[in-house]
């Protein structure tokens, strides 16, 4: 049988006809490797997440300032839930426009605030000042820094990286913008939450130990889980102190 083109280059005749059902199945088994690719993909991201001990992942939005999550009872999944953030922080993510989902960018806004090497320095004095010390002598950045705490005793910063200022500007924002609205606990626990942040690995290890007896709980630790009902783990119910009556602080290590 005799074939022609068209005038717009294409087969006429057999050949064409051949062509047709070639093409269709062409398309339908490059669209089932695409289906295979994407099941297999979600498949592998769930294995991960398992072996990986991925557990929820604590939701933090202006409509819940607590952020209480739903804890399973086992502790290396809800200190993974009470250490890694997502969402918008209450009452201050709006305003500055941070999030827990944009860490780097969230840190560069925040460590703008810092009283010692902000960009944008907030000076607190008086009682401000002294509350900002006294917090501020319960957290450190003992992951990245090689002090003990944020601030020294005179408010001076103890350490310069980007961790720490974030956190000082973060505080010194709460104390100037929204004292009245926080405690002292609250305010360490706004602190600790991008120290988890920053620190994910670190701080899941740390709470996990807290959890299950192996470490006592450090101010921050104590503030991630302020105003949680802890679950039994081990077959011991985890208590935690107050942030601010914990008086051990973390070990340092390394340097910025």
């Amino acid at each position: 049988m005799e074939q022609t083109l068209s005038h717009h280059g294409k087969l006429r005749g057999p050949a064409a006809s051949r062509e047709r059902p070639f093409l269709a199945l062409l398309n339908a088994a490059l669209l089932l490797v695409l289906i295979t690719s994407v099941v297999t993909s979600q498949l592998f991201l769930s294995s991960a997440a398992r072996v990986m001990h991925l557990g929820p992942m604590l939701n933090l939005t202006a409509q819940n300032r607590s952020g209480t999550p739903k804890l399973s009872g086992n502790a290396a999944d809800d200190a993974m839930a009470m250490v890694v953030l997502r969402g918008v922080p209450a009452v201050y993510g709006s305003e500055l426009n941070v999030s827990f989902d944009q860490v780097e960018a969230s840190m560069n806004t925040l460590k703008a605030f810092d009283p010692t090497y902000g960009a944008r320095p907030i000076n607190l004095v008086d009682a401000a000042l002294q509350r900002y010390i006294a917090i501020g002598l319960k957290i450190a950045c003992e992951y990245c820094c090689g002090a003990k705490t944020l601030v020294n005793t005179d408010g001076r910063a103890a350490c310069g990286c980007a961790h720490s200022q974030a956190m000082r500007g973060l505080l010194a924002y709460l104390i100037q913008n929204h004292g009245s609205e926080y405690s002292d606990d609250e305010l360490l626990q706004a602190m600790a939450r991008w120290k988890g942040m920053f620190f994910p690995r670190q701080m899941i290890a740390k709470l996990s130990a807290n959890l299950t007896g192996q470490s006592a709980f450090t101010p921050d630790t104590a503030a991630l889980v302020l105003n949680v009902k802890l679950p039994r783990y081990g077959g011991t119910a985890a208590a935690a102190p107050s942030p601010t009556q914990v008086q051990n602080l973390p070990n340092m290590v390394g340097g910025c």
